[in-house]
This record gives C-alpha cells, structure tokens and sequence, in this order.
C-alpha cells in the first residue's frame, strides 16, 4: 500500500531559499493522521539541493504498523538545470535506492533493492522541466491564465509526465487560488489532485483516495512531528456496496453506472470484459467475460507490453526460469497464463499489506499482496512471451476482509494478450469475475496503482444491476 506515499509527493514542492525548510502534515477528512512531510533547501557553492523528506505511518488490522520514510535529494547546478536526483526509500527493513543521472537529453535511472539492481534509461523531451512547474505556478495569474499546462520529469515515480493545472474560478476573498492538477503518462491519467496556493506559495494539496481525501496541510514542525496513531488502510479505503451481489451474478454480466463527482470527467479503460460509455456527468461500464473491446492491439502496444521494466523484471534470469517451462508447452497461451498463475502461488502465500514490491523483490520477500501477486504474475507472462498489463480498481469483497464486508476494495490484476484478445487473470483471488472494475492500466509501477486509488475518489457508484440474456421470444 506504499502507493499512498507516492500520490502524496506530487505537487508538494514549492520551498524557498528565504524560508529553508518548509514542514506540511498529512491528514484525512475523518481527522486521522498519516504522516508528514519536510522540504529543504541546502546551498551550496555550485548550486543547491532540494530535499523532500516524507514519512507515513500505516497498519492494517491485525498486522504490525509500519513506518514508510522515503528521502528525495534533487541537486541543481548554479543555473539551476538538474543534475542528479536521488530517493531512498525504506519500509520495515526494506530499503530502495534510486539513483538518477540527468544528461541534456536523457535520464539514467539506477534503482537497488536487496533483491539486486536494475537500470532504465527515459528520454527527455526538449522541453521538459524538473520543478513541477513551480516558477510557473509562483507567477501564475488565473486571470488571464486559467490553465498551465507543461511536461515534467517527476521524481517519485521516475517518468515524465504532462502536467495541466487549472483554476476554480478567480482568487477568493484571501486571495487564495484554488486549482486542479492533473498528471498524464501519455494520454492516461495518472493523478489528480486539488491545490491551494496563496502568496506564490503552496497552502495545501488535497489528494483523493479510495473515498478518503488527504490532506497535505501547511504547518510548523512541531506539529508535523506530533506522534500519532498508525492509519489502517482497508477499512478506510473501502467503499460499501448498495446491495450483496451474488456469485451467478459475478459470473455473469453486471452493468455498473457512475456518477462523476463534482464535475470533473475523465475515460476509463476498456478491457476485454469492461465497456466503458460516458454520458454527460455519468459513465456506464458493461462487464462480462466478452463484454469489452479490448486494449489496443497493434504492434507498438503489444511491444511495449512485452518490454521489462523496473517493476516486470521479465528479463532476469530468475523470472526467465520460471517462466521457461509454461514458454515451451505446445498449448495455448492463456493455458501458460494459468500455468504461471498457479507456478506463482507460492510466492504469495503469506499476506503482507505494506509497500509495494516489484516481481523480483516478491519472489525474495515470498510475501506480498494484490499489488504484488500483479506485478510477479505480469512479468512472467512477458518472461514467457505474452504481452501483459497491470490492471488496478477495485474488486467486491462479499465476506470480511479486514473487518469490512459487502464491499468494493482497492484491487490489481493482470490483463494478459492470449490467443488474439485481452483477458483478465487475478492471481490473488484466483479467478476473474465481473466484480471487477479496472480504472487504470499500467505496468505495475506505484503511479499507475495510486492513480486508481484517485480515479475510486471521483466516482460515486449511482446504480448496478445484473444483465441477464433473455431465453427464447
């Protein structure tokens, strides 16, 4: 669940060299605490660096809390063109280092884990900028501006990302802007969030969640560092269901019909059993084993979705011998995805709710959750040759889970290319069923899964009713 942090950094970035250090604390509308954030400004002789140090403190019921820190060190030269970027991140005992050197036209990214290391190189477009649009938004007049929009390499989630913040209307009485942000990877949507800005500097980030909004709230240090309770995570995050939905119905064809809370729109996926058709302030999704179109199929997605990556390590020798044996049967590929399916399971045999791992890191750790039972089961499709993505939403839970029941939690999968479509297989729970409502679809990469969490926000369940084909006349 480590994608809490990671949604809570972006856009919190606006510190000054007259004011050295800037501390924010996290908190939700129901008034618990999750953690807080510090950011720095350093000078030194060639330059200065910018540190954003944050850290969260989570349990789910009847796990030991944990305490997620993660440290960002950006480091700029004296003209203040980026130069390095830096983040150590720990969870419990595990710890990550990303290290990334920044070239006129690319960024080399190292990243460590106890489970080895693995480099990626992300080109940069010519345009691109490092501070999150700060100068922009620090001179920003709404007025006569509404909206910014503009490409920046973020440094959480190590991807650039185009960035468009839009105001609500003028400045209020107190002169305070308030604005949305959101966050593209591409054409998908990967973050949104509210902002509030006074004095060309950053009151509050209100960020959307499963229900919940946190809240990155302005304040002094000895309020920041106050001890507080650990959050749990499940209960909080999960959104009641009108009524039980029966297990003929999940096997069947469920027609779901949102409403867009306060006017802000955005598509979602469509996968092979999710249809999605927005209409006005609502959108209506379809799901059933054939319902949907299906995600792109020519050859630049479907190699982009065999490709490794930092999180599908599909190229390691390790995931590469797992996956051998289902790569060489003489039987369909979505028979080798549920070979690799049940060739996982041991890998996932003990829950662990904190963090997120990458496939590598999962088969060390032999313990994981959703987010983990994903990202291992989409990379040894790609180790076995079949093009997969990450799916991530919610799923029903009917029984109690984490002493919530009759419910919607947050919820990953995999979406796998298998004999000329898209198909769902859910590691986790074992068997796919049209409960599940994809939001996002990424490669198992924190940013992608926390997005769903805020897409979940933006939605409020209007109607859902069972699709039934009708016998005979």
């Amino acid at each position: 669940m480590a994608f809490i942090c990671v949604a809570l950094a972006a856009g919190v970035t606006l510190a000054s060299a007259d004011q050295p250090t800037t501390w924010y604390t996290i908190v939700t509308d129901s008034g618990a605490t999750l953690g807080h954030v510090s950011l720095q400004v350093e000078p030194r002789a060639d330059g200065r660096d910018l540190i954003e140090s944050q850290q969260i403190y989570l349990r789910e019921r009847g796990g030991v809390a944990n305490r997620t820190t993660t440290r960002t060190v950006v480091r700029e030269e004296s003209g203040g063109r980026v130069s390095s970027i830096e983040s150590t991140a720990r969870t419990g005992r595990f710890l990550t280092r990303t290290r990334a050197t920044v070239h006129a036209d690319r960024v080399d990214v190292l990243r460590e884990t106890p489970a080895g290391s693995g480099r990626e190189t992300i080109m940069l477009p010519a345009d691109v900028r490092f501070d999150d649009g700060d100068a922009l938004v620090q001179s920003w007049t709404p007025e006569s501006t509404p909206r910014l929009e503009f490409l920046n390499f973020d440094s959480d989630s190590m991807a650039v990302e185009r960035i468009v913040v839009e105001a609500l209307g003028p400045p209020d009485a107190q002169g305070r802007i308030n604005a949305v942000r959101w966050r593209y990877e591409g054409q998908d949507l990967r973050g949104v969030s509210r902002l509030v800005l006074a004095d060309r500097q950053l009151l509050e980030v209100a960020q959307p969640m499963f229900g919940e909004t946190f809240r990155v709230r302005l304040t002094d240090r000895a309020t920041a560092e106050q001890r507080h309770p650990p959050y749990q995570v499940i209960p909080n995050m999960a959104q009641r269901a009108p009524f039980q939905i029966s297990q003929e119905a999940r096997r069947g064809h469920i027609r779901y019909r949102y409403e867009f809370r306060d006017g802000l729109t955005f598509p979602l996926p469509q996968t092979g059993e999710q249809r999605a058709h927005a209409d006005g302030g609502f959108i209506t999704l379809d799901i059933c084993d054939t319902c949907g179109p299906g995600l792109p199929t020519d050859a630049a997605y479907l190699a982009s979705a065999l490709r490794p990556t930092t999180w599908l390590q599909s190229d390691h020798p390790r995931l590469q011998a797992m996956a051998a044996a289902a790569r060489g049967y003489d039987v369909s590929d979505a028979r080798k995805m549920e070979v690799l399916l049940q060739r996982a399971i041991p890998y996932l045999e003990e829950a662990d709710f904190n963090g997120h791992y990458s496939a590598l890191d999962t088969l060390d750790r032999r313990r994981g959750d959703c987010t983990e039972a994903a990202v291992l089961l989409a990379a040894l499709g790609r180790a076995a040759g079949i093009p997969t993505r990450v799916a991530s939403g919610v799923s029903y839970s009917r029984q109690s889970y984490h002493g919530v029941s009759n419910a919607f939690i947050p919820h990953s999968w995999v979406v796998a290319y298998v004999d000329g479509r898209w198909r769902s297989f859910d590691l986790a729970l074992r068997e796919f069923d049209s409960a599940h409502i994809a939001l996002t679809i990424g490669d198992g990469d924190p940013r992608s899964i926390a997005a769903a969490g805020q897409l979940a926000s933006l939605l409020r369940l209007d109607t859902m009713a069972e699709v039934r084909t009708r016998v005979g006349g």
